[in-house]
């Protein structure tokens, strides 16, 4: 019994990988071929838009809806009960993390964070320019980088 649970367990964990993978393939595909197809600059410019733009959607969509007053209310009454230092620690965090969201997740998902912290939605909108140019320049110079240097490795040999 325990053998049959835990090769279940291994294949279920082993599938998990593998569709991850496969999303990440579809997810990220048509960042790497338009930074393929196009070169950095212009994929940079044309990946800029397309999240911009859909982060503007995602802004005028979840501010309507009202659901991110309820994280914020609970957040306040959170940061209510913290000491002066660690408010100042936790609003220094806030930045980082909207940084780190903007560049790992995305412009869309760092726009629905900077609205659940209590941003001013215009000022979410302005900021969401700024995460759109950031995050199409980290990951369309990263796969640059990598096609350059598969070029490279590959006409020496």
């Amino acid at each position: 019994m325990d053998v049959k649970n835990g090769v279940a367990k291994n294949v279920g964990w082993i599938g998990g990988i593998v569709l991850t993978v496969i999303g990440f393939i579809f997810a990220e595909g048509w960042l790497i071929l338009t930074v393929k197809l196009l070169g950095f600059t212009m994929a940079t410019v044309i990946v800029a838009i397309i999240t911009l733009l859909l982060s503007w959607v995602v802004i005028y969509v979840s501010s309507a809806s009202g659901n991110m007053g309820r994280f914020r209310a609970w957040l306040l009454k959170k940061e209510a009960s913290l000491s002066g230092r660690a408010k100042t620690a936790v609003k220094g965090g806030k930045a980082l993390a909207v940084l780190n969201a903007t560049i790992f997740l995305g412009p869309v998902i760092a726009a629905v964070l900077m609205l659940m912290l209590g941003f001013e939605r215009r000022k979410v909108y302005s900021y969401s320019v700024f995460c759109a140019i950031l995050c199409a320049t980290f990951w369309c110079g990263l796969y640059s980088g990598i096609f350059w240097g598969v070029h490279a490795v590959t006409t020496r040999l």
